[in-house]
């Protein structure tokens, strides 16, 4: 369940991080589902987030330590809805600690302990809102990456390091259960982990994406349950994650969130588990909020 690299002495670095969260959120902190929010509608969110062994190093097969053991991050995530029709997007992650094992033995230098991030900006288009006429939420995004971060603490794409990624959404309320599901893909530049091998099995780079997402809907309480897939362009395996997500919302305005759950899988950037827990400020500037 873990992500496997012959050999990466010689790489360029890439950005580690697998999980982008739905900015908006009106339902699911997971997927994006359809669900974007209504005008004049902002969310402010901070989280952190712990990441256990999402690479880890091995030798002809044989695990001999982890390139990155934990890792703790920042995201600063906000969104704002335009129109009824449109929404904006950012998330800002921040690597406050990472560390790993000694490796120094198989020419791996250690990871940069703090670091920069990749950013996303993000555009979305609502197409449909499940009413009385329509039956489900369906929207359309896409998302930027930007050339940021730092390639010594795996925040960095290869190449220009820009990063794109549109995805499409759609949800539907079934009373209190709300179904969703998202299809998308990441399109960015490849790196060979172990460049020196004869066999290319740890090739990092662009990759097809999904999500089934079921969550409450409507309640003080919401929680979700999501399974992630990803599927690589390039040689690398296949991963999956099962993620819960746990929101409790105060006086209408502010909110808490945990989430977390492990991962399956080879591809670089799966953790054995991961962990996230935050706080959220969604304050309504619309015509009809008090």
């Amino acid at each position: 369940m873990l992500c496997v690299v012959s050999s990466f002495a010689s790489a360029q670095g890439f950005e580690l991080e697998r999980l982008t969260l739905n900015a908006g959120a009106r339902e699911t902190w997971l997927a994006q589902t359809g669900d974007g929010l209504e005008p004049m509608r902002l969310r402010v969110s901070l989280l952190g987030h712990y990441q256990h062994r999402p690479l880890v190093y091995t030798v002809d097969g044989v695990e001999v330590g982890a390139a990155v053991s934990s890792r703790w991050t920042a995201h600063l995530v906000g969104a704002l809805g335009i129109h009824e029709y449109l929404e904006a997007g950012v998330q800002v992650p921040v690597v406050l600690s990472q560390s790993g094992d000694d490796l120094s033995s198989y020419g791996v230098n250690p990871v940069t302990p703090t670091a920069l991030g990749v950013p996303w900006l993000s555009v979305r288009s609502t197409l449909m809102r499940q009413g009385e006429q329509l039956p489900i939420d369906l929207a359309i995004s896409v998302h930027l990456g930007l050339p940021l971060g730092v390639s010594s603490a795996f925040t960095r794409d290869p190449g220009l390091g820009v990063s794109f990624a549109p995805k499409l959404g759609l949800g539907r309320a079934f009373g209190p259960v709300r179904l969703g599901a998202e299809l998308g893909a990441l399109i960015r530049g490849s790196q060979v982990l172990s460049p020196a091998s004869s066999m290319v099995s740890d090739e990092v780079g662009s990759h097809f994406s999904g999500a089934l997402v079921v969550s409450t809907h409507g309640l003080p309480v919401q929680a979700e349950l999501a399974a992630r897939v990803t599927a690589p362009f390039t040689n690398t395996g296949v991963s999956v994650e099962v993620l819960a997500a746990v929101r409790y919302t105060i006086a209408q305005q502010f909110e808490l969130s945990l989430l977390g759950g492990p991962g399956i899988g080879k591809a670089p950037g799966t953790p054995a588990f991961r962990v996230l827990f935050g706080f959220t400020w969604t304050p309504d500037f619309s015509a009809k909020a008090p």
